[in-house]
């Protein structure tokens, strides 16, 4: 009758990259999906919640002297930091993203387990069919952070330099985190591709 205690975020789970939040592992494409849109959806409400504060405190106190999109030599550095970390950070997402999908697809490849014919998003997944699946979570989520944090850096620096010109790397940074978010079809048809 005395249970002992137990640790609910201990993993049960063996599956080397596939694991969910409370050590489960997805064991469908659709369960993957699911939590990497809700993370995605969570990292864009963030940047634009953020934004849209920061925009706010820029309108409420404007410069008197100066507009406020400005591409001049005052704004010069801040722009070219803001705009340089986030081209380097978008470049270093599409090439981990490149390495890290070939890596998965290869061991999916190699793997001797047979993947469910019909391939759907509820099928339930061979341990390299979960590791696949795990491996995407990881990959997508290195992605969207490494766009994220240069439009945080962004939204800061149009806040300290009252310049609306840092809403660019901003959008394209929210547009970059959406394209990356896993979808069944998409997690499927890498799976395919690989098993190919």
């Amino acid at each position: 009758m005395n249970d002992p205690a137990q640790n609910p975020y201990a993993s049960s789970s063996a599956t080397p990259g596939g694991l969910f939040p409370q050590g489960r592992s997805a064991g469908t494409i659709d369960a993957a999906a699911r939590t990497g849109t809700i993370i995605s959806l969570a990292l864009i409400s963030g940047v634009v919640m953020i934004t849209v504060i920061l925009t706010y405190l820029v309108f409420a106190n404007p410069p008197e002297d100066q507009p406020l999109m400005r591409f001049d030599g005052d704004a010069m550095l801040f722009l070219i930091i803001g705009y340089g970390v986030f081209v380097a950070s978008a470049g270093a997402a599409i090439v981990l993203r490149g390495i890290m999908k070939n890596q998965a697809e290869t061991r999916l490849k190699a793997s001797a387990d047979e993947l469910p014919r019909p391939l759907e998003g509820g099928s339930p997944l061979p341990p390299s069919g979960r590791a696949f699946v795990g491996a995407v979570a990881t990959y997508t989520l290195i992605g969207q952070a490494l766009v994220e944090g240069p439009a945080i850096i962004n939204a800061i620096f149009m806040f300290i330099d009252n310049n609306l010109a840092h809403l660019v790397p901003i959008v394209l940074a929210v547009l970059g985190i959406a394209l990356q978010i896993p979808t069944s079809g998409k997690i499927k048809a890498s799976m395919e591709d690989a098993k190919r």
